[in-house]
């Protein structure tokens, strides 16, 4: 699904993490961790084009069985294959949750926006997914912090993507959506999406999670397992707690 190599991170071409070399495969759960300001973001960031890569390579398989270098990638591909959720607050400037969902159809629906049969049916199984479907005709300036960001990852969802890009997915969701966040994640993994995220929480990610990179305050990148977040001492030396 994804195979980094070589990768070099980074801002305005200057290298920050270098990654290690690995192949994701599809339907994998893959967690960042580490301390804020680690580069944490700016892989997510380079995963969705947002900020182009310093050196190396990310090749992307497709779902029309194609692989591509995220260097080279069309816009419309990339639209069709990978979907981002980050922090961002977003304004709903009037607009429905389900016109906020039905956004996430734009790279299929064309210039003019019109939705067939299926579009409407992938928008309701997003908002079923994420348990927002009595939110849809709520604006979605009306809404809670967390019920704005489960509305946003419906659209996400939406775009029926290969790769899903999830920013700190449990930012503003209280307890209750945390946990569901877990469930959501599972039936993503069971449809064959594959989920990269950044993530705070470390006991849902070594609950959730195929494979973690972890980048500590050095900007030093590894691949590890998930069980190594049960060790006391992996984790002090990764957010570099000392005592």
């Amino acid at each position: 699904m994804l195979e980094f190599k070589d990768l070099v991170i980074g801002y305005n071409k200057t290298p920050l993490v270098k990654i290690p070399d690995m192949t994701i495969e599809k339907g994998q759960i893959v967690s960042i961790v580490g301390p804020n300001g680690s580069g944490k973001s700016t892989l997510l960031k380079t995963l969705t084009c947002t900020i182009p890569i310093v050196s190396g390579d990310v090749i992307l398989y497709t779902k029309d069985g194609c692989d591509v270098n995220l260097k080279t990638i069309e816009r419309d591909t990339a639209a069709k294959n990978i979907s981002a959720l980050f922090t961002d607050r977003i304004k709903g400037n009037g607009l429905r949750c389900s016109d906020i969902v039905s956004a996430g159809r734009y790279p299929y629906t064309g210039f003019f926006g019109k939705l067939t049969d299926h579009d409407t049916e992938v928008i309701g199984k997003s908002m079923d997914i994420t348990d927002t479907e009595e939110l849809s005709d709520r604006l979605f300036d009306s809404l809670s912090d967390g019920q704005r960001q489960r509305v946003l990852l419906a659209r996400s969802i939406c775009q029926e993507p290969e790769v899903l890009i999830l920013d700190e997915p449990t930012a503003f969701l209280d307890i209750r959506y945390q946990y569901q966040l877990k469930d959501i994640l599972s039936r993503l993994r069971q449809n064959g999406i594959t989920i990269i995220m950044s993530i705070h929480e470390l006991s849902l990610a070594e609950e959730c999670s195929d494979m973690l990179i972890t980048i500590d305050e050095d900007h030093k990148a590894e691949k590890n397992a998930p069980s190594s977040l049960k060790d006391e001492a992996f984790i002090k030396s990764l957010f570099g707690i000392t005592g």
